[in-house]
């Protein structure tokens, strides 16, 4: 393919995956966050790892914060200045899940080796801030999903996948798992930073409260997340995994 026509092809995709997030987002409710009135989870994010996975780390996310973007411009009156803080959220998401599946490089690095960088980075970023010491627990999933991003990266992309298929399905369920937790990590450091440091809204101990409080809603609430998205990408690998569309080199 041409470098133009490539060119042609993105476009159209970042036009028409930013419009559909868009309706997406006007069809589905948010979910009102534990401890914090008016802010709410949006459903939508679940669907940043199908982003990730068909469009890869560049169009992927683009697609998702355009869709924000526009879907915060026609209907302004669904978001809170919170919203305003979190649009990297989902595309984060997307970037995270593309990274952790893909198996080819960037500048001569692995590309898990980016997804794990990330985690890193905002873990190193929540144990900066007060709340986020005095909360270590809170980051037990994400513990757990850098130790999982790592296996892959070190043995699973060491095994040749053709005709491996639980093997393959392992990966998938990592980089769902990867994406949505990537999604509510950052959420959960900006609620930090927005309601502690920002607006002194609260006190560092009510918001670490609040945070210890909200462990189990955490994981009924991604690991349902996980699992819609999981579903969904397992039956898009077993359609067009291997084929031109998806832009991520799975195997």
């Amino acid at each position: 393919m041409t470098l133009r026509k490539r060119l042609s092809l993105n476009t159209a995709l970042l036009a028409s995956f930013s419009a559909l997030y868009a309706v997406i987002l006007k069809l589905l409710p948010g979910i009102p966050a534990y401890g914090f009135p008016g802010v709410k989870i949006q459903i939508a994010a679940t669907i940043s790892p199908i982003y990730g996975f068909i469009l890869g780390e560049v169009i992927g996310p683009s697609s998702i914060l355009l869709g924000t973007l526009l879907a915060m411009f026609l209907m302004p009156s669904k978001y809170t200045l919170f919203s305003f803080f979190t649009i990297f959220c989902a595309p984060l998401g997307a970037l995270v899940t593309a990274l952790t599946l893909d198996k080819g490089t960037l500048w001569k690095l692995s590309k898990w080796i980016y997804s794990l960088v990330i985690y890193l980075a905002l873990l190193c970023a929540w144990i900066l801030t007060d709340v986020g010491r005095a909360t270590i627990i809170y980051t037990a999933p994400y513990l757990a999903v850098i130790i999982l991003i790592s296996l892959k990266g070190i043995f699973l992309d060491k095994i040749a996948f053709r005709r491996k298929l639980p093997l393959i399905l392992l990966s998938l369920f990592i980089g769902t798992a990867a994406g949505i937790f990537a999604d509510h990590f950052l959420g959960s450091l900006e609620g930090i930073i927005v309601f502690r440091y920002l607006l002194e809204a609260i006190e560092p101990g009510a918001l670490a409260a609040i945070y210890l409080a909200a462990i189990p809603i955490v994981l009924i609430e991604r690991g349902l997340m996980i699992l819609m998205a999981f579903v969904i990408l397992m039956n898009l690998y077993l359609i067009i995994g291997r084929s031109s569309y998806v832009k991520i080199k799975l195997e």
